[in-house]
């Protein structure tokens, strides 16, 4: 874990426990979404048909985002 990363958990454990709940819930979010736009990348460097671009597009317009 980097530095800024374990500054921010520092700052957000000082903050009510429904705040740290909302941060958390889209921290993993995020996460989620980084390691999805890894994956299409790596599949997109690999030949892929699709851009991975173009996928996450129309994921997002199918489930939001």
């Amino acid at each position: 874990m980097n530095q800024t990363l374990k500054d921010a958990i520092k700052e957000v454990e000082a903050l009510p426990e429904a705040e740290q709940e909302e941060i958390a819930q889209a921290l993993l979010v995020m996460a989620a979404r980084k390691r999805i736009e890894a994956k299409l990348a790596a599949a997109e460097a690999r030949g892929g048909r699709i851009p991975h671009e173009e996928v996450v597009a129309r994921l997002r317009a199918r489930y939001g985002g």
